[in-house]
């Protein structure tokens, strides 16, 4: 659905969103989310192309207009089969009635598909979110922002204080409070902010949303993210989303986030499973593609991974994270390569992880001169902003300095980083993220017990049985610690137990990851690298 001004699209989506989500709660229809068809936005395709690409026998599209308080919606039901029109109208209404117009579009769409509503099905689509519009469309603002491919900290502040404006107009909006807790709970999870301040406004958000939604199944999905987000509670995001399955069957959203949860635990299968089951649903979902990359990557699937991040490139062209994962999933496969070089020059060059990423594929590629000056050409402190790992760019410096022997050069950048992580343990000690980055200063300064107890700290903080993806970071970081400070049984042992997990080390990843070269002459790193070598 489109909006003639573009500042008000997020309008014309979240009609869409309303009208199908309205439709989705009927049993006798397959529903395709709007993320599904996003891409045929500006396309030339036919409406039969489109349809067999969907595998659906019906598109809806339609224009939306707000001028004041009058609307203007015009809805189309065409026929893919024979690429006519089943049926068009154009409404002009009040804003002050857009529930109600929701709820008569939707209801003529089940009416012309030959669809007979049970009074159940009715009576949920009369249900109001809110009573206040001015609330309604903020909350619809903050739906758009997270609704953006992928995180960005900048779009997730403004869904965050689109979510709150809903809930200040509107103080027993029950959806605005329940996505504002799950806005909050994103930027814990993904470590922007581990401040005492955005757990209290999580929970406090929460609370208000069960208050007044209990009965809401769109409250239950962002409370599943709620709760995975703030406290990596499998348990409780899973109960919701079982609410909210019993009102919304074969949703999308919900097999999406069921996955999310899921592969925390470790379960890389049934996430698989999950999530090519929603790919076949929502087929131009590009997001669907990109999670499968990193499930692939994870599980050694190096093939499979590369035709996930293809699919979701043709998807959406100008996304970084396909790009990302065929950087890092050659790491893992061919080690630092050609391939994985161009796949580098798709990435935005102001993007988070495309300094981390040119920089180790310098390093892998063994131009360690090229590293180096690309450090110099540029400012500020690398990886404080990525959500696995937080080093500063002294540190960087050193693990080449290190590599080359240059002692004193090294000495001196673990130095700095040491200082600067310090302070962040002090600052936020419930971030993984700083013991390991601390852990590592004090083994290349020689510290050796403080560098193991930051290590195991960082370990303890976010083990993989809690977290199956951001864990593994920190078990390699251990294993590159006790490496530094010379204790090789230890670190072999860390890598075996890294080998034997879904993660993306293998012998290939190893082979070039310089912070491990003096494991290399270890008898037991030999025949570590034999027994896994086979398969990758």
């Amino acid at each position: 659905m489109l909006s003639d001004e573009p500042d008000k699209q997020y309008l014309a989506d979240g009609m869409m969103d309303a009208i199908t989500l309205h439709l989705s709660k009927i049993n006798d229809l397959r529903v395709m989310s709007r993320t599904s068809v996003e891409q045929y936005r500006e396309t030339i395709k036919t409406s039969r192309i489109i349809g067999h690409e969907l595998d659906v026998e019906y598109l809806l599209e339609g224009s939306f207009q707000k001028f004041g308080d009058d609307v203007k919606l015009i809805v189309q039901l065409i026929n893919t089969n024979e690429e006519s029109h089943a049926w068009a109208n154009e409404y002009n209404s009040k804003w002050s009635e857009i529930f109600s117009l929701q709820s008569e579009v939707a209801q003529k769409i089940a009416s012309e598909l030959m669809v007979v509503l049970t009074p159940d099905e009715i009576e949920k689509m009369d249900e109001k979110p809110t009573e206040n519009l001015e609330a309604y469309q903020a909350y619809l603002r903050g739906r758009y922002y997270a609704g953006q491919p992928h995180f960005s900290p900048q779009n997730w502040d403004l869904a965050v204080q689109s979510f709150q404006s809903a809930a200040d107009i509107d103080t027993t909006f029950a959806l605005a409070f329940a996505e504002l807790a799950s806005a909050h709970g994103r930027l814990i999870y993904l470590r922007q902010d581990l401040s005492e301040a955005r757990f209290e406004k999580a929970n406090q958000a929460a609370e208000k949303a069960i208050k007044f939604g209990s009965d809401q199944p769109r409250v239950h999905i962002a409370l599943g993210y709620y709760y995975l987000y703030t406290f990596r509670d499998n348990e409780q995001a899973l109960k919701h989303l079982e609410i909210a399955e019993k009102s919304l069957p074969g949703n999308v959203e919900i097999m999406v986030e069921k996955a999310d949860i899921i592969v925390t635990r470790g379960q890389w299968e049934e996430c698989i499973r999950l999530l090519e089951k929603a790919q076949q649903l929502s087929p131009n979902d590009a997001s669907i593609p990109t999670d499968l990359a990193l499930c692939y990557w994870y599980t050694r699937r190096y093939t499979n991974e590369m035709d996930a991040c293809d699919k979701a490139v043709i998807l959406a062209p100008n996304s970084t994270w396909p790009y990302l994962y065929k950087i890092f999933g050659y790491w893992s496969w061919k080690g630092p390569c050609k391939e994985s070089s161009d796949a580098i020059k798709f990435v935005n060059k102001e993007h988070e992880w495309y300094l981390f990423s040119l920089y180790w594929q310098y390093v892998g590629e063994g131009n360690f001169e090229e590293a180096l000056q690309l450090m110099s050409d540029t400012n500020g402190v690398w990886g404080t902003n990525t959500k696995m790992w937080t080093i500063p760019k002294s540190m960087f410096k050193a693990f080449i300095l290190k590599y080359q022997n240059k002692s004193e050069l090294a000495y001196a950048g673990f130095k700095e980083g040491a200082e600067v992580m310090e302070k962040k343990v002090s600052e936020v000690p419930a971030d993984a993220r700083y013991h390991s980055a601390l852990g590592i200063a004090y083994a290349g300064l020689g510290r050796k017990e403080e560098a193991i107890i930051e290590g195991l700290k960082a370990v303890e903080l976010l083990p993989v049985s809690k977290d199956a993806v951001y864990g593994v970071g920190h078990l390699q970081d251990l294993a590159i610690i006790y490496t530094m400070v010379g204790e090789y049984d230890l670190a072999i042992n860390q890598l075996a137990q890294l080998l034997s997990l879904p993660s993306w080390i293998t012998p290939v990843w190893l082979a070039w990851e310089i912070r491990l070269a003096p494991l290399k002459s270890h008898p037991g790193y030999k025949e570590l690298m034999s027994n896994h070598a086979l398969g990758q």
